[in-house]
């Protein structure tokens, strides 16, 4: 009885000091490469984040995201000898929105959303790593699912200010070639869901 009575506490002592709380994933684009040195041509890959979020207010949630992605690819036309690159990225950031309704299962937030990210691509021969950040200003709407409202899914649009550089280097060169791309994008998730979270 007294184990009982200690896990019961145990638990409830938990609910309390993770109440706000909620961990999830949150899916977004983020840039990897700049290339096409006039004007720039930004390319961009989806990447799924580990999202941390609390309600620092009932009206008012603060969110922060850390992510990593490995890939390799082949150059597309692929080249008389065919180039095949490996690399990795790391992204996080912080979020801030603000309820401005909240009909039954449903929240409708605005707020905005800052990432860093760095890339590193390298083949046989060249090496690039892309820098960036993002300020992307956004309208969210979360779903709690009926019968388990601890549980929501979420999807974001809006808009996206970036700034990115590619710096490429060749064995053999000693000067690095850079690429830049500055601008303004409309944003959405790649796939209509941009994530989902439980909330403690």
């Amino acid at each position: 009885m007294k184990r009982v009575f200690s896990l019961v506490c145990l638990l409830a002592l938990t609910g309390t000091a993770f109440a706000g709380f909620s961990i999830g994933f949150n899916n977004t684009l983020i840039p990897v490469n700049v290339y096409n040195v006039t004007g720039g041509d930004l390319w961009t890959e989806d990447i799924y984040m580990l999202r941390l979020g609390f309600m620092a207010s009932p009206d008012f949630r603060l969110e922060g995201y850390v992510g990593y992605m490995k890939e390799s690819f082949e150059e597309d036309p692929p080249a008389t000898t065919p180039v095949e690159f490996e690399g990795s990225g790391m992204i996080f950031g912080a979020g801030g929105y603000y309820v401005i309704a909240a009909p039954a299962n449903t929240s409708f937030s605005i707020g905005a959303r800052f990432l860093y990210g760095s890339v590193k691509m390298e083949s046989g021969v060249y090496e690039a790593e892309t820098k960036s950040w993002c300020l992307d200003p956004l309208m969210r709407i979360d779903f709690a699912i009926p019968g388990a409202e601890r549980l929501a899914i979420f999807t974001e649009y809006g808009f996206r200010y970036a700034n990115a550089t590619s710096t490429y280097t060749a064995s053999g060169t000693q000067d690095p070639t850079e690429n830049k791309w500055t601008g303004f994008q409309t944003y959405a998730p790649a796939n209509v869901l941009a994530g989902a979270y439980y909330v403690f």
